[in-house]
């Protein structure tokens, strides 16, 4: 059932909440109805899009207001509509039965607080919308699901989607950082900022040993300050600290250029700290910063900021996002 059927859903919560006395006559109403719309938030913006689908076979049951006790059961019909007719004057509870549900479905939103039904015109009738969705986790807990899996994280923007010619993005929030492949903003747009705060739908995968989330779609939701990159030696980056900093914002601070290698359309430069001049991490320069390679000849020094990068060996590589995180001597 695809969101075009949603007019019939709008419909009848049109009718229940301004059209509900037209077809009574009686003055003293001593019943009434209550309807349950519900969909399924397929592009996880929170809200009832042309992207979602309403949702058949779900059982909805009506309980008084202060008690446990089913009353009734109803169940969602082809358009996403389930409908307790000849419900008495009072207040009432409605609850998804959550057990029936697919395990793709983490979150049920709309099914709580009192419904009421009064003895006058207006409020015979009352109607509810819910709303199914994907399960919400922390970029950590991302991390460890298994492959495959459809689920909602938020955080902020450390490499924005506009940034890499792969179309990655890097997120932080307080329980580590994630990367997101694929990335691309929900509502069409160029991209996102650098602070900003993000809801992103993805799939859980893995690429280059290190846990993604796939195939992004963002949808920003608010503006915050750029979160500061991690200090760290030229060895802690090679291997991002035993893959224990993947995906995190690092910082090369007075490092010396040891050599640059073509990769095309991009090219790496090499860099060591001083007093280890033998070990080396790769800088890759995106073909997106406009850098020139004569910019980069061995001796010089600089300072270099950038997102980890895996490269399935056990190494890691450093991606500047712009040219304002490489400041050269």
């Amino acid at each position: 059932m695809r969101a075009a059927r949603y007019p019939l859903l709008l419909a009848f919560l049109a009718a229940a909440c301004t059209n509900a006395g037209e077809r009574l006559t009686l003055p003293s109403l001593a019943a009434g109805a209550i309807g349950v719309g519900v969909y399924f938030d397929r592009d996880g913006s929170l809200t009832l899009t042309p992207l979602d689908t309403v949702v058949s076979g779900v059982r909805v049951a009506l309980l008084a207001r202060s008690g446990t006790d089913t009353l009734r059961i109803a169940i969602t019909n082809a358009s996403g509509l389930a409908v307790f007719d000849s419900v008495p004057i009072g207040s009432y509870r409605l609850v998804i039965d959550r057990h029936a549900l697919a395990d793709s479905v983490g979150v049920v939103a709309g099914d709580t607080g009192v419904v009421r039904l009064l003895s006058r015109i207006d409020s015979i009738q009352s109607s509810r919308v819910v709303r199914l969705g994907y399960t919400e986790v922390s970029l950590a807990a991302a991390r460890r699901l298994p492959a495959g899996r459809r689920v909602l994280v938020r955080g902020k923007v450390v490499a924005p989607l506009q940034d890499f010619r792969d179309s990655s993005a890097f997120l932080v929030d307080t329980s580590g950082t994630l990367r997101i492949t694929g990335a691309r903003p929900r509502f069409g747009g160029n991209g996102n900022n650098i602070g900003d705060s993000v809801l992103v739908l993805g799939t859980t995968g893995q690429q280059s040993g290190q846990a993604v989330l796939r195939d992004g779609l963002f949808l920003t939701y608010g503006v915050g300050l750029a979160p500061l990159p991690r200090i760290v030696t030229v060895a802690e980056a090679l291997n991002a600290k035993e893959g224990a900093l993947d995906a995190t914002l690092v910082q090369l601070s007075n490092v010396v250029i040891r050599d640059t290698v073509a990769a095309s359309p991009d090219f790496i430069v090499k860099v060591a700290d001083p007093a280890t001049p033998g070990v080396t991490v790769n800088v890759l320069v995106d073909q997106l910063l406009g850098a020139p390679r004569t910019l980069f000849p061995p001796g010089r020094t600089g300072t270099f900021r950038g997102v980890l990068v895996p490269q399935g060996d056990g190494t890691w590589v450093v991606k500047p996002r712009g040219p304002l995180d490489i400041i050269l001597n």
